[in-house]
């Protein structure tokens, strides 16, 4: 279904110019992209309603969205184990955030990891997708530091209706996509920027 979605796409780029032959790489992984994107967020959609999880599930996958953008992260080796991940992760703990008690220290504790993350290791770049120029990197630092702060400022302004916990889930997440120990356990190069400069 994705090939044919991404071949018909790019045919009809291509017939009406809007891509060029040397574009065609580019514009197959924008449209691969797009399509994991649009048909996973779906997905966990559909299950969330079945699981009384969806305003959950719609604010984490927002949250996380926005801030992954900034701090990018690892990604799966395989479509397959993305789709595992990715359904997992947001069946499973949207689900448990309407469940389990948060004490502030806990809370806290979690703002301080995905801060602390956030300002260690952000942004994490992966191998198909190297951060080369390093004014981008620390814009990218900023601008996800200054999202965890607003998230954490947001969560004590709302207080109430779960925020708390999808913050914390929002922030852990996001320690676990961007940490070196991820990378190392999957066996994916870390930094990978370095091997482009000298």
């Amino acid at each position: 279904m994705k090939e044919v979605f991404v071949n018909r796409s790019l045919t009809y780029l291509i017939k009406n110019n809007a891509c060029k032959k040397e574009q065609i790489n580019t514009f197959r992984y924008v449209l691969e992209s797009l399509y994991s994107l649009v048909s996973k967020t779906s997905a966990v959609l559909i299950i969330s309603i079945f699981l009384n999880t969806f305003k959950i599930t719609f604010i984490s996958l927002l949250l996380f969205s926005i801030l992954r953008g900034f701090t990018f992260g690892i990604h799966a080796s395989k479509n397959l184990y993305c789709w595992i991940t990715t359904l997992g992760i947001y069946s499973i703990c949207p689900f448990l955030i309407q469940r389990i008690y948060f004490s502030k220290e806990l809370i806290i504790s979690c703002y301080l990891i995905g801060f602390l993350s956030i300002l260690f290791f952000s942004p994490s770049d992966t191998p198909k997708r190297p951060l080369i120029n390093k004014r981008k990197r620390k814009v990218n630092k900023i601008i996800s530091l200054g999202i965890g702060i607003v998230y954490i400022l947001i969560s004590f302004i709302i207080n109430g209706d779960y925020f708390y916990q999808v913050i914390c889930f929002v922030l852990l997440l996001t320690s676990i996509c961007i940490n070196p120990l991820t990378y190392k356990l999957f066996k994916i190069p870390y930094n990978n920027y370095k091997n482009y400069c000298s």
